[in-house]
């Protein structure tokens, strides 16, 4: 199941000379919310691995498969009214393999911190 357009939206994306960013924008509404958790809701931390990837699919036009979880480290709560910026630095497209560090953080700062390996598959 995609997220993008779901339970998020990408709000702007900006290219550097060393990093990809793009700002998301939550769905508050989403079902995910009404049960992680109740009266709390928060953004489980799968669904922002998953969000990475897809940011990172629709970068490249094609379809990824996380394949190594080098390192995560959740360091603040990301709720449905944030509005992150993921930043991808260290990208390394190598054949079939990309291996990136992602970056998810607010105006303030980080909230969660990532090394990710995708197999490179077939076209989006």
């Amino acid at each position: 199941m995609k997220l993008i357009n779901d339970l998020f939206e990408v709000v702007s994306t900006t290219q550097h000379d060393d990093s990809y960013q793009c700002q998301v924008r939550f769905n508050p509404e989403h079902r995910i919310y009404k049960a992680h958790f109740p009266g709390n809701p928060i953004t489980p931390g799968v669904c922002l691995m998953q969000m990475g990837e897809e940011l990172l699919e629709q970068k490249y036009g094609k379809l990824l498969q996380l394949t190594v979880v080098k390192t995560i480290r959740f360091k603040k709560i990301v709720g449905p009214n944030d509005t992150p910026t993921y930043t991808f630095t260290k990208e390394v497209l190598d054949q079939d393999t990309l291996t990136v560090d992602i970056i998810v953080s607010d105006e303030e700062d980080e909230a969660v911190k990532m090394s990710l390996q995708y197999k490179v598959l077939d076209e989006a």
